[in-house]
């Protein structure tokens, strides 16, 4: 199963981009709980340190797929060391504003600063992934080797920034976060080699027109997919502490992250004859069937297995939201697109937290776990209507 990796990481600067990208993208899951760690410990207040972290989400969203504009028309190089440096510059303002126990209005500045000016990075690196292996085969491994970066990336940084915080000091876990994401957003950005040349107005011409309905579609099931993450995750840790097992919430989810690991190493080295439109669909499919079964569980035990089941259909449809895009994207247009899709998975998970936790204290948690079952035959759903009704009559090879 490993043999297409191995490939993968002997083609010329591949396995530097790939590492560089997964360093760079430690702050996606270490800087919202980071904050709310810090803020809550030093304010003694859960509501501002949930809103700090969320002003630094939304901004990241907005200005996601501008970076994505600006990258597919000047190239990486520029924004990754600017954005890189500026969130760092950021996050180091909200410490000591922290500190210094400065008005409100300046932490939600700072925070935005810090989440807007944040690179995308698993969009940048998605990109030269294209760049190197044009379309194929390959390409569709080198998807799936992405989404197992995302996954390792969201059992290590909550681990490693909850330690730092809680053992060493509130400040040491946010703070890590930045280091963490400046070394690998400016060792990016000098891996000239990989880097996609910006051509959005090569030979005088305007970029190629993008398909918004498809995107707008495929960005609603990367919401979905945020959603259905961020309310599973409040409920199951609902779930483990009315069981009186609290201390295992953070098993079972690391067990979930597992599941989509595994499912995503196993997606990626097969190679496949049905068309990506049809893996979404499938992967949709799978997703709401895997999660029906959770609002009768009874046991954190038996919870674990359903989620394990669950997360081997997360990495492979996050692929295939990817793969789509690709294909239906022009060339020129391909990071903004992608950008958008990250974009909707991390808008979803905010609304799908706050959903979740709403459930809990209205029906307990086993009933709320209606909640993603719902998002789940929602995003099956858009898939269908976007293979019916949204798909591109022209698609593109990116070479």
């Amino acid at each position: 199963m490993l043999k297409p990796y191995l490939h993968l990481m002997r083609r010329p600067g591949a396995g530097a981009f790939f590492s560089a990208g997964v360093l760079g993208r430690m702050p996606i899951s270490m800087t919202g709980l980071g904050v709310v760690i810090l803020i809550a410990r030093e304010s003694g207040s859960y509501g501002l340190a949930g809103a700090v972290s969320g002003v630094a989400v939304i901004a990241g969203a907005l200005t996601g797929p501008i970076q994505g504009r600006l990258v597919d028309r000047f190239g990486q190089r520029l924004l990754l060391i600017v954005g890189s440096v500026l969130c760092t510059v950021g996050l180091a303002g909200l410490l000591i504003a922290v500190k210094a126990d400065a008005p409100t209005w300046v932490l939600y500045a700072l925070a935005f600063v810090a989440g807007g000016t944040r690179p995308q990075v698993g969009s940048f690196v998605r990109a030269r992934w294209t760049h190197l292996l044009g379309r194929g085969r390959a390409l569709q491994t080198a998807f799936a080797l992405e989404a197992v970066g995302d996954e390792v990336v969201f059992i290590i940084g909550p681990v490693v920034v909850t330690f730092l915080a809680t053992e060493i000091s509130p400040y040491a876990g946010l703070a890590t976060a930045g280091v963490l994401g400046l070394l690998g957003g400016l060792w990016l950005a000098f891996l000239r080699g990989s880097d996609p040349p910006g051509r959005g107005k090569a030979n005088g011409k305007e970029q190629a027109p993008m398909p918004w309905v498809s995107i707008a579609l495929l960005s609603l099931i990367g919401l979905g997919l945020g959603a259905t993450l961020g309310g599973a995750e409040v409920i199951t840790v609902a779930f483990a502490t009315l069981k009186g097992q609290a201390s295992m919430a953070g098993v079972v989810l690391a067990v979930w992250a597992f599941g989509s690991l595994l499912a995503g190493l196993w997606y990626g080295s097969v190679h496949w004859r049905a068309p990506v439109e049809r893996r979404l669909l499938i992967g949709t499919i799978l997703l709401a069937i895997t999660l029906a079964p959770l609002p009768w569980v009874n046991s954190v035990w038996l919870l674990g297995v359903v989620l394990f089941c669950c997360g081997m259909t997360i990495a492979p449809t996050m692929v295939a939201v990817t793969a789509c895009v690709e294909e239906w994207v022009p060339p020129e247009r391909l990071t903004e697109a992608i950008t958008w899709t990250v974009t909707g998975i991390l808008l979803g998970v905010a609304p799908g937290n706050a959903a979740a936790g709403h459930a809990v204290d209205l029906w307990g948690p086993s009933d709320a776990y209606w909640v993603p079952v719902a998002v789940g035959i929602a995003c099956a759903l858009i898939a269908a209507a976007s293979i019916t009704f949204a798909r591109p009559k022209t698609t593109f090879a990116h070479n």
